[in-house]
């Protein structure tokens, strides 16, 4: 007389991730999304960072505010060649600029109605 068993589980069974979490644990939308949401709030941080607190640092210089370096005037001669007139700490410099060089020309004297002021 032959006793009937069950067949036993195979150790292989176990393993399987499919047949022991279900089919619900290839579902890859809310770790998609996770990392959407991550990413959005990585550049947001950056465009923070980057427009607000890196102006603000001890040590950097604001646009226009207090500059020591301005521009008087700007002749174009040819395509991309200019001349500039700059002042650099109360001095009047000429330089010429072009696309691969730029270069002091001379130091202009001042006008005599600026000496006045």
């Amino acid at each position: 007389m032959e006793l009937m068993t069950s067949p036993t589980p195979s150790p292989w069974a176990a393993m399987d991730t499919v047949t022991a979490l279900g089919p619900s644990s290839l579902d890859f939308t809310w770790l998609f999304l996770k990392m959407v949401f991550a990413m959005i709030f990585v550049i947001a941080l950056a465009i923070v960072v980057l427009r607000y607190l890196l102006p603000r640092l001890p040590g950097r210089r604001m646009r226009g505010g207090g500059a020591e370096v301005s521009i008087l005037e700007r002749i174009p001669l040819d395509g991309k060649k200019y001349l500039v007139v700059l002042q650099v700490e109360g001095r009047r410099l000429l330089i010429s600029v072009s696309e691969n060089h730029a270069g002091l020309i001379t130091e202009l004297k001042s006008l005599p109605n600026e000496e006045e002021k």
